[in-house]
């Protein structure tokens, strides 16, 4: 008589653990430790889409910066950036100032022959008009 009483009693305590298991502790306790971020970020839709995009962003270029800076790391001394340029700098000095002079040179002779083509030139129309 006293055990199927005392059966169901075992059966619901057992049944409301499962059930409180399996509920939020925050709905049970009280407010949760997030209560105000989320009624911060979820109280209205604008809200939680600008939450989400400015989220985005700002996950976005802390992944690219710490993407950046373990390619840097790994491939120092191999960067375009990373190249001394002025190790290779004088030798194309050295080189563009010859190819300069060279050009002027074979520019000044060429002047000297157009010149002297053109004095001759003058002077033969000269004649011509003259005579």
């Amino acid at each position: 008589m006293w055990s199927r009483p005392v059966r169901r009693a075992a059966s619901q305590s057992t049944r409301q653990r499962v059930r409180m298991a399996s509920t939020k502790r925050s709905s049970v306790n009280g407010k949760g430790a997030l209560d105000g971020v989320y009624k911060t970020f979820m109280k209205s839709t604008p809200v939680y889409v600008t939450t989400v995009l400015v989220a985005a962003l700002v996950g976005e270029g802390v992944y690219g910066a710490a993407t950046n800076y373990v390619w840097e790391a790994n491939n120092r001394g191999r960067l375009y950036h990373h190249v001394d340029w002025s190790k290779f700098a004088a030798e194309d000095e050295e080189e563009e100032e010859e190819e300069a002079e060279e050009e002027g040179e074979a520019e000044d002779a060429e002047e000297e022959e157009e010149g002297a083509e053109d004095a001759g030139e003058g002077i033969h129309e000269y004649d011509d008009e003259d005579a």
